[in-house]
Formats: C-alpha cells, sequence, structure tokens
C-alpha cells in the first residue's frame, strides 16, 4: 500500500462475495491497512471510497452495484476501522471507468475494484 498525492493506492483488491456488497473476511486486513493509513495522515481530510464494476450486466445494474460495494467499504471503516464518516464518501461508478480491456477475463478482474481517492488535504500532520 502507498500513498501518493491523489489516492490511497491498495496493491490488492477488496473481495465481495460475487454479485453482491457483502465484503468477504479475507478482505478484512487490507481494510484495516486502509484505515491504519487514515489514522496515520490526519493531513487526508476527505476520501472518496470509489467503486468500479466489469462491463458484465446492465449499465443501471452495475452503477448499484458500485455504489453498493462503496458504501459497505465506508461503513467498514467506520466501524471496524475507527474513521471518522465525515472523512469518507462513497460513489459508484459500475463500468464508466474501466483500467483494463473488458474483452479478457483479466481486464475485467483488473476493473472489478475498490479506489480510494483523496479530495482534501489539510496542513496539519501528526508527523513529528
Amino acid at each position: 500500500m502507498r500513498v501518493t498525492e491523489g489516492e490511497i493506492v491498495i496493491l490488492e483488491q477488496v473481495q465481495f462475495k460475487t454479485g453482491s456488497a457483502t465484503i468477504l473476511p479475507v478482505s478484512d486486513d487490507l481494510l484495516r491497512q486502509v484505515a491504519g493509513v487514515l489514522a496515520e495522515h490526519s493531513e487526508i481530510a476527505r476520501i472518496e471510497v470509489q467503486g468500479h464494476t466489469d462491463s458484465r450486466g446492465g449499465k443501471a445494474y452495475n452503477r448499484k452495484l458500485s455504489q453498493k460495494r462503496a458504501d459497505a467499504v465506508k461503513k467498514w471503516l467506520v466501524n471496524s476501522g475507527q474513521i471518522d464518516s465525515g472523512r469518507l464518501s462513497a460513489h459508484g461508478y459500475g463500468m464508466d471507468e474501466p483500467i483494463a480491456d473488458n474483452a479478457t477475463p483479466e481486464g475485467r478482474q483488473k476493473n472489478r475494484r475498490v479506489q480510494f481517492k483523496i479530495l482534501e488535504k489539510t496542513s496539519r500532520s501528526n508527523r513529528g
């Protein structure tokens, strides 16, 4: 995991039950790491939890599924990660922003993702 100017980059994917917004327990450690980064970087004032899908299924279905998944990750970070909900927003983009070719299984896998976009930073930091 790394923090760039505009994003908390996760090196693995948040895993969900197929066709669902249920986060699989295998992703708990990854989300704990994200919560840790947010706790450590108090200068990150606001994050958008972004949900993305592949192109299979209808546009409306994918938009709704990606929103539910983004909401589920936000809820996890608030409830389990002790992150202030005011720092987080959730947005489902459906299949509108692919990062790979939806014509291949590998590309579809890459497109099914959660991203953490930094929306706002402050000058304060709790680093010494």
